[in-house]
């Protein structure tokens, strides 16, 4: 079985071997697997930009460490996320989605809804 990918420039057509969708599958798997990545995107895509603190208060039971892991490897290792300076004094950040996480909105959506569906029924 193989998986098709069409560019939106050019109708060419790649093959991707069994060895590249297993490393795909592991990589989804180390983002989704992150017990609080999926909270994090899916406020920071309905609300919007947020300060570190106003997440922080939007995200129940999230140590201020584990949000701050979590934004550094969405930021660093996914390119979901982008730290951006607001004002230099004080120093002030807020975290937003890049365009490659607007990308993966569909993704969290479609996750936050099967777990409407499924999860909160059990």
């Amino acid at each position: 079985m193989s998986t098709h990918s069409e560019s939106s420039d050019t109708k060419s057509t790649s093959v991707v071997t069994p060895s590249q969708s297993q490393e795909t599958l592991i990589s989804m798997a180390n983002l989704l697997g992150r017990k609080w990545h999926l909270v994090i995107l899916h406020q920071l895509l309905t609300e919007g930009a947020m300060g570190f603190g106003e997440l922080k208060g939007e995200i129940e039971h999230i140590s201020s460490k584990v949000l701050s892991d979590s934004l550094d490897r969405l930021e660093t290792e996914h390119e979901l996320v982008e730290r951006r300076i607001v004002s230099e004094k004080p120093v002030r950040v807020e975290y937003a989605v890049t365009d490659r996480g607007r990308d993966f909105a569909p993704v969290v959506d479609r996750i936050h809804e099967w777990g409407v569906e499924h999860v909160l029924r059990e």
